[in-house]
């Protein structure tokens, strides 16, 4: 596992990401040939969507690397190191604690909302932080995890154990937090009411208000992942002629409260704008609702819905209500994790922007060090591409991309906020960071005001006949976006 950031610039992040091309170029994979053929463009240009102030770089996949400035290191002696003291919460001589949430996905399958989970998630993070310790930790310290699961079917168990990992166990940060429609407001119970470090979660400009210890997400926060949407759509020549019908749901009420602003600065004017309030996790009332909206969709004339919030019902709403546009979902996830009640075919065709397909981050080179430390340690783990993945069978990648990334992002910033870390040095150290690179994350940034990690962002196409449950196949070229 790569326990050390690069130091490379924004430009030498983007032309080590050229790797991604020639993975993809490999014969077999449908998503990965996909990918590579949607992806072909000699020129880097940017381009601004509309009026909106984001700015797309495309990768130029000909250029050729620039060679890596030379790294010149310092060795202290020893007993002139400051010595290790406990300098904070969860922090000892020689021990750093930390939490780590992950989701019981038992409970989501004895409701028949998800019919594969995640394999050993423990196992997988157990390993990374094996693996870290076995090399001397971080500043000598040795990591100690605490494991916690949690449903995301309403608040109460997420409320429970941001509970037990930061009052009953007292740790210095928690990592990876909370994602689901009913808990992402669970994050600031760790960042705000306990003032406790998180790294992962879901970020937006409401919840930061609401905490006062350092946090910082992997993934775009819901607004940017939006607005980066819009930019690579205009850059498809997707968003000019299109009829949108916006639909917020009670997951993202936020976000489509702002949506009228971001609309506008990237020239939109929606043809209606409908607010769905049913609960994501109440299916019989959101496509009963969908019912409703679907007729109001068909009156307005759109021929393209644009979802925030899950996506789910809209794509049972408007299959089952026989509607003939086509679903935008700012949602990732809520297309990469369909579930029981949404088989794949409902989802055929739906548009999102992601950072890399699951299969592109199996593959890319820089992903390599995090899928040799988890085969090497657990002999469970299948090596399998994600695009050869069969219905039924747990998800072990999942764990092994983002895990890996969580604990990189970790050992980078405690080992910026010095050998004895407090809550002040490691903010001083995520508004330092600048930009940097994380496995398979090769465009990201953190700092000045920006807490949310990932700026890269492609088109994806949901291909139901691709692999056994349907996948996200990339239409567009990869793009660092920028606001």
């Amino acid at each position: 596992m790569v326990t050390q950031r690069s130091k490379i610039t924004r430009l030498l992040a983007l032309l080590m990401a050229l790797a991604l091309v020639a993975v993809a170029c490999g014969g077999g994979d449908s998503e990965g040939d996909a990918a590579t053929d949607a992806a072909a463009s000699d020129t880097a240009e940017d381009t601004d969507a509309g009026d909106s102030e984001v700015t797309l770089t495309e990768i130029d996949e000909d250029a050729e690397p620039a060679d890596e400035p030379e790294e010149t290191t310092t060795t202290v002696p020893e007993e002139e190191l400051e010595p290790l003291t406990a300098s904070a919460r969860g922090v000892t001589e020689t021990e750093i604690h930390v939490g780590v949430t992950m989701l019981d996905f038992d409970a989501l399958k004895e409701f028949n909302l998800v019919t594969e989970g995640w394999g050993n998630q423990q196992m997988v993070m157990q390993a990374y932080i094996d693996e870290l310790n076995e090399n001397g930790g971080i500043h000598g310290r040795m990591v100690v995890p605490h494991f916690e699961y949690y449903s995301p079917l309403g608040s109460t168990e997420a409320e429970a154990v941001c509970t037990a990992l930061t009052k009953d166990i007292e740790t210095f940060a928690v990592l990876v937090g909370f994602r689901g429609p009913s808990v992402e407001d669970v994050n600031t119970c760790v960042t705000g009411a306990n003032e406790t470090v998180m790294i992962g979660g879901v970020v937006n400009d409401e919840r930061l208000a609401q905490s006062t210890a350092p946090w910082v997400a992997i993934n775009a926060d819901p607004k940017r992942q939006f607005e980066a949407m819009l930019a690579v759509m205009e850059q498809d020549g997707r968003l000019a002629d299109a009829q949108i019908a916006v639909v917020g749901n009670l997951d993202a009420e936020a976000l489509y409260d702002a949506a009228p602003d971001i609309l506008a600065a990237a020239g939109v004017t929606p043809v209606i704008e409908i607010f769905n309030d049913a609960p994501a996790g109440d299916i019989n009332a959101v496509d009963s609702r969908w019912a409703v909206i679907a007729e109001n969709i068909r009156a307005s004339g759109a021929d393209t819905v644009l979802v925030l919030g899950s996506a789910q019902g809209a794509l049972r709403g408007t299959t089952d209500n026989g509607l003939d546009v086509e679903v935008w979902a700012v949602n990732t996830a809520s297309l990469e994790n369909l579930g029981a009640e949404t088989p794949p075919d409902k989802a055929d065709g739906a548009l999102t922007v992601n950072a890399l397909s699951d299969s592109q981050q199996w593959n890319h080179e820089s992903m390599q060090d995090c899928k040799g430390v988890a085969l090497s340690r657990i002999s469970e783990l299948p090596d399998l591409d994600p695009a050869d993945h069969e219905a039924g069978d747990e998800r072990w990648f999942k764990g092994v991309l983002q895990y890996c990334r969580v604990l990189q992002l970790f050992d980078d910033l405690m080992s910026e906020a010095g050998r004895n870390p407090t809550q002040d040095s490691f903010a001083a150290a995520i508004e330092a960071y600048g930009d940097g690179a994380l496995p398979a994350f090769q465009f990201g940034s953190l700092g000045n005001g920006k807490y949310d990690f990932n700026d890269a962002f492609q088109l994806s196409q949901f291909d139901a006949s691709a692999g056994a449950d349907g996948t996200l196949v990339a239409i567009s070229p990869l793009y660092d976006v920028t606001n």
